[in-house]
C-alpha cells in the first residue's frame, strides 16, 4: 500500500470517528446559531440560494447513506467499548 493510500485511509478513518461526526454537527450547529440569530453573512461568503444548494445537498446525502446502511449488511462495530 503507497504511502497516500494509508495517508487517505487514515485521514478517512479519523473524519468519520466520533470525533469527526461531533465536529460535523457541531459545525452546522453553529452555522444554524448564525441563521436564528439572522448573521449568516458573518459565518459565510456564500449567498442564501448557494448555502441552501449546499445544504440541501448535505441532507439527500446524510439521508440516502442511512437509507443504504437499513438496507445493506454493512459491517457495524459494537455499540460497547472495551
Amino acid at each position: 500500500m503507497s504511502v497516500l493510500t494509508l495517508a487517505l485511509n487514515e485521514r478517512i478513518r479519523r473524519d468519520y470517528s466520533a470525533e469527526g461526526m461531533e465536529e460535523l454537527f457541531l459545525r452546522l450547529d453553529l452555522l444554524h446559531d448564525f441563521a436564528s440569530a439572522g448573521r449568516l453573512a458573518d459565518a459565510t461568503p456564500l449567498s442564501h440560494a448557494e448555502l441552501r444548494g449546499w445544504l440541501e445537498d448535505i441532507i439527500y446525502t446524510a439521508r440516502e447513506t442511512l437509507r443504504e446502511m437499513e438496507g445493506t449488511n454493512v459491517p457495524q462495530r459494537s455499540a460497547f467499548r472495551c
